[in-house]
């Protein structure tokens, strides 16, 4: 039988037992954490969206060392493929096309192109 607790049952020393399902039914639900999911040379990272910046620049900024050179657009370098998350990040530009061309259908981005959208 577990016992409820009560104000003498809170006395330093005692040895209080509570109902672990009623501390479930209050325990607040924990918001899933929004992260894109990317690969990058056969390892997978978890980048934390920020708001207008590029997902190379927030993976750096979280202390993830994506492979990159030029962060223009033109070297292709810093080439990911986004496994989750794709609708946290902006469309497809000019320079990730004429880059990557075929790939980008298969999840393929720059990540000194690709920004992080709003929301």
């Amino acid at each position: 039988m577990i016992k409820k607790l009560t104000i003498g049952s809170l006395k330093p020393g005692s040895q209080a037992t509570y109902n672990q399902e009623e501390k479930s039914r209050t325990a607040p639900p924990q918001p899933e954490k929004k992260q894109l999911e990317i690969e990058q040379h056969g390892s997978t990272y978890k980048v934390t969206p920020v708001h207008n910046v590029t997902v190379l620049d927030s993976a750096l900024n979280q202390k993830i060392n994506l492979d990159y050179k030029c962060k223009k657009g033109t070297c292709g370098k810093c080439q990911i493929n986004v496994l989750k998350g794709n609708t946290f990040i902006t469309s497809v530009n000019d320079r990730e096309q004429k880059k990557l061309r075929g790939k980008i259908d298969d999840g393929y981005r720059l990540a000194c192109q690709a920004v992080f959208k709003e929301g």
